[in-house]
């Protein structure tokens, strides 16, 4: 089995992930499906030689002791795609899985994001995070900005990530492109140089550690316009980690400076058209007066109703469910199983309630 065409064929396919494994056929992800590949399992031997055939040269020499720990890395496949890729042992044995990587960057409209979400791109201002679950869209989402704002504005762009997923090129814009591992040694050593190379605007693919987060504040509060990830549900949820990530002692600090630094917290989930493809639930909270105050005094469980009220383009995932399920993009049964409140959105199925304002 060669790999170049396993990879090709994964692209072919409209795959989003190819896994392999040692002991298994290869698996593809296909609009969230997974499905085998009919092909006799794969040895270890056969596996380890796809890994080592594309790592990074730095990472080849000591791959039998890292790949414990995990690696992850870019791959630009010629002519195929590229594609993200996270090597790891499993039973004592060799697996990758290959994210692929659209050569293009989708526009807002192909990604189906709410205009909101534009708006939010050329704030120039403030930190935004991009919140959701592995695989529900949060790179692109942020590729999908930082190209809107590459067309629109002459700034000077950084992104700092782990790995490299879009590669962007110069519009109106400068864009710098720092990847972890390659170009510098962690997320807080490159926000630190970064803010000596004069940025408008700074990404960090994920704020992994406090020094990171204090660094991104730090910069959202000096007038950087900054985007980030976290791994969490909604906005409540992305305040609640960011302050479990501080001591508690730098907790009322912590909390004014988030407060004053929020431009917007978006949050997604993928769910199924009625048509069998996968598009985005979407949930915005805009910063605000309101926002800030709520925040500040920890108020966290009163967001989703002031993010209910549609002040400032802001919508709940149910708000945003119920109009896909109106337009019949989605069935009921698939807002329901997405649904932050299931019965309320039940309710309104029947027109018994509203949600929000």
């Amino acid at each position: 089995m060669d790999l170049h065409n396993l990879l090709k064929f994964a692209v072919e396919s409209k795959a989003s992930d190819l896994h392999i494994q040692a002991g298994s056929a290869p698996m593809l992800r296909i609009e969230g499906e997974s499905r085998f590949l009919e092909s006799e399992p794969l040895t270890n031997d056969a596996t380890r030689g796809f890994v080592l055939s594309i790592l990074p040269e730095n990472l080849r020499a000591d791959a039998d002791r890292n790949i414990r720990e995990g690696i992850d890395f870019s791959y630009d496949a010629p002519g195929i795609s590229r594609f993200r890729c996270s090597a790891h042992s499993q039973l004592g044995r060799y697996g990758i899985v290959l994210r692929v990587i659209k050569a293009r960057i989708p526009t807002f409209d192909e990604m189906n994001l709410p205009p909101v979400v534009q708006e939010v791109a050329l704030s120039q201002r403030g930190l935004t995070l991009v919140t959701g679950t592995t695989g529900c869209g949060k790179s692109t989402t942020l590729a999908a900005m930082i190209d809107l704002i590459n067309q629109k504005y002459r700034n000077k762009i950084i992104t700092i990530e782990d790995p490299v997923e879009f590669i962007h090129t110069n519009k109106k814009s400068m864009i710098s492109q720092l990847e972890v591992g390659t170009d510098t040694t962690s997320f807080d050593q490159a926000l630190r140089q970064a803010l000596r190379q004069d940025p408008d605007v700074i990404l960090v693919g994920e704020l992994r550690d406090v020094e990171t987060l204090r660094m991104a504040l730090r910069a959202a509060d000096t007038g950087h316009q900054v985007f980030s990830t976290l791994h969490c549900q909604n906005a409540a949820q992305a305040v609640e980690r960011i302050i479990a990530m501080f001591p508690k002692n730098e907790h009322d600090i912590l909390l004014s400076q988030l407060a004053d630094s929020i431009e917007a917290i978006i949050s997604q989930r993928l769910v199924m058209t009625a048509e069998g493809k996968r598009r985005p639930a979407v949930e915005v909270l805009r910063g605000s007066p309101v926002t800030e105050k709520f925040i500040f005094e920890n108020r966290l469980g009163e967001l989703l109703s002031y993010i209910e009220t549609g002040e400032s383009g802001m919508q709940s995932f149910d708000q945003h469910l119920l109009r896909m399920y109106n337009d019949k993009v989605i069935t009921g049964t698939e807002a329901l199983r997405w649904a932050t409140n299931p019965e309320a959105l039940a309710m309104a199925f029947r027109g018994i309630r509203r949600i929000g304002g």
